[in-house]
């Protein structure tokens, strides 16, 4: 008999800083399955922040700003919050731009993809396809964003027509 949990909140402490996570309602740990829908696919979905990149099924698809072009700082217990995008080939369709669609080597030998450099993740307490509980979260050293189709973080601040990063100056 498989005995469902109620969702929680989860706290937990990691390098001093206190990330709160929401509970998935499974007793499972994440699986690694839970980095995409649609593996490998970058495209673009509409939402509260304008169009936005990700999976071809619609789920969000965040940057870090703690990461540098085309390298990961999410290891460890953040890896295990916010899921890598990894395929070897990925496919471009909506509005994401092909030209800005990448791949780099992560620790451990497996592909991640990048758009415009920034390297993608999924976000362990989006629930599903257009679901966004990550943006403007700070966890593991930086602040999380979702991007717009030219690769522009959308922050507070931004729109998804305007760039104030300027790429990764600021990272």
């Amino acid at each position: 008999m498989i005995r469902r949990l109620r969702p929680a909140l989860v706290v937990a402490t990691v390098s001093g800083l206190s990330v709160v996570l929401a509970a998935c309602g499974s007793t499972s740990a994440p699986s690694s399955s839970h980095a995409s829908s649609s593996p490998g696919t970058v495209s673009t979905s509409s939402s509260s922040y304008g169009t936005i990149i990700t999976s071809g099924r619609g789920v969000t698809y965040y940057m870090f700003t703690a990461d540098s072009k085309d390298h990961s700082a999410c290891t460890g217990a953040c890896a295990q919050a916010w899921k890598p995008v990894v395929a070897a080939h990925p496919t471009v369709g909506g509005a994401a731009q092909a030209g800005l669609v990448s791949t780099f080597v992560r620790a451990g030998g497996v592909r991640q993809v990048a758009y415009d450099g920034h390297p993608l993740y999924t976000f362990i307490s989006d629930t599903g396809p257009h679901v966004i509980t990550g943006e403007g979260v700070h966890a593991f050293g930086g602040t999380w964003y979702v991007l717009s189709p030219s690769g522009t973080p959308i922050t507070a601040t931004s729109s998804s027509t305007s760039s104030s990063s300027g790429g990764y100056g600021g990272y």
